[in-house]
Formats: structure tokens, sequence, C-alpha cells
């Protein structure tokens, strides 16, 4: 994902799981199976990635300043930014969860819109 898609792809999937990463980052490479997994496993959502070597102002605007971190969207309101890494079961588990979430019914402050 870049500048040029972003809205693009948040405007048209209800549900996205961002995956932000730098080239050569262990952490990363540890994490690539599981997301690949997980995002196979679920086409009902959409699983995009930002490398943030290349789009470092997207990244800073998305307001992230670690990376690696997966960024959840649900509705275009940004749910949960994570920097730990996840296992496949534990990132299948948040996509059910955030797949039942109700957004509309919640308060956020951040939003991207």
């Amino acid at each position: 994902m870049d500048w040029e898609n972003i809205e693009e792809t948040l405007a048209e999937n209800e549900t996205v799981f961002i995956d932000i990463w730098m080239p050569n980052d262990p952490i990363h490479e540890a994490f690539q199976p599981a997301f690949n997994k997980v995002a196979d496993d679920n086409q009902d959502v959409k699983f995009a990635r930002i490398n943030a070597g290349v789009e470092p102002d997207l990244v800073k605007a998305l307001g992230v300043d670690t990376t690696p971190t997966l960024m959840v969207v649900k509705k275009r309101v940004d749910i949960l930014q994570k920097t730990d890494n996840l296992e496949e079961q534990t990132l299948q588990d948040l996509v059910e969860v955030v797949r039942c979430l109700n957004v509309d019914d919640m308060v956020f402050t951040n939003s991207l819109q």
C-alpha cells in the first residue's frame, strides 16, 4: 500500500490489516509467514503491507512510530496498532474479534477520515 492507493484501499474494504515493516527486520521476517497464511484464509478481510523504508511519510501520517507494526482499521477507524510479533493463531483470533466488532457503536478519537 502507498500514497496512491491508500484512500481506495480504505474506502473499498471494511476491514484492513496493515503490516508496516522495514526491509531486513528479523521480527518482520518471522511474522511474514503468519500474515500471509491468515490473509489467504480470510479473503473477506483486506491484508496490505507498507514498506516504511519506501513510504516513510505515509507511515508518519498514519501515526506509526515503530516498525514492525500491525495496524488494524475497520470502517476507516484505527482500532489497533500492535508492535509485537504475533503467532499465526493469535493473528487468526484477532481477525475473528475484529470481524465481529461493531465500530458504529463505539466512540473513537482517532479515525482515518
